[in-house]
């Protein structure tokens, strides 16, 4: 097979799909138990015609091969037909697939109402009534053989595969660290070879757990990803500190909140404008939205264009920010739950201004037609923009910040204590919506 290009062999999952639905507050009370099907690969049947070489000793005769009908392990597109089979297993019993995420089906409205998240092979039944979450869960058993791993308790937490990391990459005798990030000063020594060959390896394994459960550390993660094809001592060192407050901190993790006093879909965008030269003075830009108060997607990253002042920085990060809230009401809806207008929060009012009055938008007629989205759903109804504080908004994604700071916007370690700053835990709790502890 060798000569074969295989095209359709993606794996339908989203990390956003199986926060969002747990942070609604109208399932505070739905227990969430997690099945996870029993070889779920060798469950699809191939399309293609693949043969296998037999194993020595299997007793099949020279110049003959296998046809594989079932789908294996290491096959490229056994993922992609097992979740076809599966697609179509929850179709006969009634549940209808949500256009705008794949990953999530529903069934039934109100208390009778079920939904199936799916991630590869695992998946969570979730709704209002235990007995209609057993009856699925038969439902789907009678089909398929299913491992039951009861109550589903590590969805928004990767302490195990954080002690994975920190031992594969971290001197156990490494002191923990109070802040993921500190200023990376600039040299001229670049890595050793091997450690040239080992900074790839961590950024991306760090990657994974910001973009999943660790919103604190997009920005850290964002700025040593910008130095990848060579990476200097400075830059080693700094992805080692990452790993120092990781081994500090794994057991922290977000913890969902079920508060209906809290506006349905609220997203805060900030910048760093122009801060950094070695990326051409680009700004970064952060973003993160909540559900009912609870965190479920954040972004950290470098904006594309050059932008010629703060206000403009602020347009784009907004815009970004207005793209995740209109997709999350969208996803809400789809599963019957109907919202008001999501609002969108920035600290700049210059921003605000040429947002919300069509006058005003010749002041950017230079920027890409793409980022004034923003404005025509102002406009249209469909999204506001309101000013927050500064001291309000999430720097956290866009500016480095000392332990005093983290702690201040509700960063708190294992011991149910914040870290170092002399905040009061009653403080850290009240700053910001969601608080990281080890619950």
């Amino acid at each position: 097979m060798s000569t074969t290009d295989f095209t359709d062999y993606f794996c339908k999952s989203r990390d956003l799909s199986v926060s969002s639905i747990p942070a609604l507050p109208s399932y505070e009370l739905t227990v969430l138990p997690a099945s996870c099907a029993l070889r779920p690969m060798t469950n699809s049947t191939l399309k293609e015609a693949i043969y296998m070489k037999p194993p020595e000793g299997s007793g099949v005769a020279p110049g003959q091969v296998y046809k594989v009908v079932k789908g294996l392990y290491g096959l490229k597109q056994s993922g992609h037909e097992w979740n076809l089979e599966f697609n179509r297993s929850l179709q006969r019993i009634g549940f209808f697939q949500v256009e705008c995420t794949p990953c999530i089906y529903t069934k039934g409205h109100g208390e009778d109402m079920a939904i199936v998240v799916i991630y590869v092979n695992d998946t969570l039944v979730i709704a209002p009534q235990l007995e209609t979450v057993l009856k699925v869960k038969k439902q789907i058993g009678q089909r398929w053989k299913m491992e039951d791993s009861s109550e589903c308790t590590m969805t928004i937490g990767q302490s195990g595969y954080i002690d994975q990391v920190l031992a594969r990459h971290l001197d156990k005798h490494m002191r923990p660290a109070m802040v993921p990030m500190q200023s990376i000063l600039e040299g001229t020594i670049v890595a050793s070879k091997a450690q040239q060959k080992e900074y790839p390896v961590i950024v991306g394994k760090l990657l994974w757990i910001a973009n999943s459960t660790w919103p604190n550390l997009s920005l850290t993660v964002s700025v040593l990803a910008r130095h990848m094809r060579e990476p200097l001592q400075e830059h080693y060192q700094a992805a080692q500190h990452v790993l120092r407050y990781l081994k500090g901190t794994k057991e922290v993790g977000l913890v969902y909140r079920a508060n209906k006093s809290q506006e349905p879909l609220v997203a805060h965008s900030n910048t760093n404008w122009a801060s950094d030269a070695t990326i051409q003075r680009k700004s970064t830009l952060g973003s993160v939205a909540f559900v009912y108060g609870n965190p479920v997607t954040w972004k950290s990253a470098t904006q594309k264009c050059v932008s010629l002042s703060a206000v403009e920085a602020e347009f784009i990060a907004a815009t970004e920010a207005t793209r995740e809230v209109l997709f999350l009401k969208q996803l809400l809806c789809s599963i019957g739950i109907v919202t008001s207008t999501p609002t969108v929060y920035s600290d700049n009012t210059g921003c605000i201004q040429v947002s919300k009055d069509p006058t005003q938008h010749w002041k950017l007629k230079h920027i890409d037609t793409k980022y004034h989205f923003v404005c025509n759903n102002i406009q249209e109804g469909r999204v506001q923009i309101k000013y927050v504080d500064t001291k309000q908004t999430w720097q956290t994604y866009s500016r480095s910040l000392l332990a005093i700071q983290q702690a201040r916007f509700g960063m708190m370690n294992k011991v149910h204590m914040p870290l170092r700053g002399g905040v009061e835990v009653e403080e850290a709790a009240q700053s910001i919506e969601v608080r990281f502890t080890a619950e």
